[in-house]
């Protein structure tokens, strides 16, 4: 869902084009900007329109806010897909648009506010995936994220995802995690799901901790499941779930690529799994954090976390903090002097107290 609403233009994204996400963005754009020009053409006749601005918005939902609609057009659209509904109930790509312009509506932002009041798009994203699933029963995962038009398989990652998101904005968490699975089983090189769900077991993790230490909760910038929920995730310990979180963001950093918008966000998470159990690899990935807040693309907004701001402390310490002269061979014990070291020979980086 959109969180941070961004103006797209084609110029704009041209200008990136040889970074991967700017290739996603200017794809799902062009996609969008085609079903438009058919719509146009053929005096919103052609349904084909509706299909290509579908699988724009299925590459990057935000894209969308690139084409404002005036009042008048937006009906004859969801018109039109209406008749196509009626014509063929299996023309989904109808039903995907009547939920994403219901967004539009909103002004192409999602919040706690609007997500709270919004339990009727769940349920039309809910009824999507059935009857994607009822009309093509036993369809293996999706190899491709970003291969729409092979059949309607093919979208139930992203829809799944998009559930995921809403869940997460209403601190629903476990049912968040679940759609987050859900959609990596659908396609499990959807990198983005791994990031989501890496934040939710984080969320979880952080809740079972809480339990444990009351006189914390209030500065943890996490949701708690709700207490009346029971899901298979209350079964596990908090090792368990920071384990199992650990291993799904360094996935996800293994798999996308730097100048994703959400690259910076997962670094910051792994940087908090780590604040009790290891400050050297805190320190590790809140300084890929902040390398990778400069490798953003400059038409993403700056990055804004709460967990940011709660590790920026401990991070000021483990910089300020003057580590202790030592040999660079890790079983030696000698006792040394900073003029008792000398640099290796080949890497010129460690330092060692004899050759």
């Amino acid at each position: 869902m959109i969180a941070s609403p961004v103006a797209f233009s084609e110029e704009m994204l041209t200008q990136f084009d040889s970074f991967p996400t700017a290739k996603i963005h200017l794809r799902a754009y062009k996609l969008a900007k085609e079903g438009l020009e058919v719509l146009y053409k053929s005096n919103f006749t052609d349904a084909k329109g509706i299909s290509l601005i579908a699988y724009g918005y299925l590459t990057e939902n935000s894209i969308l806010q690139a084409f404002p609609l005036q009042r008048e057009l937006l009906p004859v659209i969801l018109q039109l897909c209406e008749e196509h509904l009626y014509k063929n109930p299996c023309f989904f790509e109808g039903l995907l648009l009547s939920i994403a312009f219901r967004y539009c509506q909103l002004g192409g932002k999602v919040s706690l506010e609007t997500s709270k009041k919004d339990v009727k798009t769940l349920m039309c994203l809910n009824n999507l995936i059935h009857f994607i699933q009822k009309a093509e029963p036993n369809s293996p995962p999706s190899e491709d994220p970003f291969e729409f038009d092979k059949n309607y398989s093919s979208w139930l990652h992203v829809l799944y995802h998009h559930m995921a998101a809403i869940y997460t904005i209403q601190e629903t968490t476990e049912e968040a995690t679940k759609a987050f699975e859900s959609s990596l089983k659908c396609c499990p090189s959807y990198y983005d799901a791994k990031r989501g769900l890496g934040y939710t077991l984080m969320s979880l993790y952080s809740s079972k901790i809480v339990k444990c230490h009351q006189d914390v909760t209030e500065i943890l910038p996490f949701s708690k499941p709700r207490a009346c929920s029971t899901s298979k995730y209350d079964s596990w310990t908090a090792e368990q779930l920071r384990d199992t979180a650990v291993k799904v963001l360094q996935e996800y950093l293994e798999e996308a690529p730097q100048c994703d918008k959400n690259y910076p966000n997962a670094c910051y998470y792994l940087a908090y799994l780590y604040l009790k159990a290891n400050m050297s690899e805190l320190r590790k990935y809140y300084e890929m954090g902040q390398d990778a807040e400069e490798k953003r693309l400059p038409f993403f907004p700056p990055v804004d976390l709460p967990i940011k701001d709660l590790l920026s402390p401990f991070y000021q310490l483990l910089v300020n903090v003057k580590q202790p002269v030592s040999c660079g061979n890790k079983s030696c014990s000698k006792k040394v002097t900073e003029s008792d070291l000398k640099f290796c020979g080949r890497c010129r980086k460690q330092k060692y107290c004899s050759k």
